[in-house]
């Protein structure tokens, strides 16, 4: 039975979606890595080792724009970091 529109939810429901708003929602859940546990029918989130998982089938599959996108300030970092690495060994050299 679908209780769409507002005032016709059964006053026992503290929400109402009708089927539109609730294949929104299962999207939206899907998105943000929450599931519905069906024996509690409360929201749970992802577990950390599938948090992990997915991240990782993530990366894995990253086209080479985006692989690119990340790897650019990724090494201008690196850069970065090494040189003050190399300059504060170097002063410590001289100064030893």
């Amino acid at each position: 039975m679908e209780y769409g529109g507002e005032g016709n939810c059964p006053e026992e429901f503290e929400i109402c979606l009708d089927t539109e708003s609730y294949d929104e929602l299962i999207v939206m859940m899907d998105e943000a890595g929450v599931e519905m546990d069906s024996e509690m029918l409360e929201l749970q989130p992802l577990g950390d080792a599938e948090a992990v998982a997915n991240f990782t089938w993530e990366i894995l599959f990253l086209t080479p724009w985006e692989l690119a996108y990340i790897a650019l300030p990724m090494s201008v970092l690196a850069f970065y970091g090494l040189s003050i690495y190399a300059i504060f060994k170097w002063l410590q050299k001289k100064f030893n």
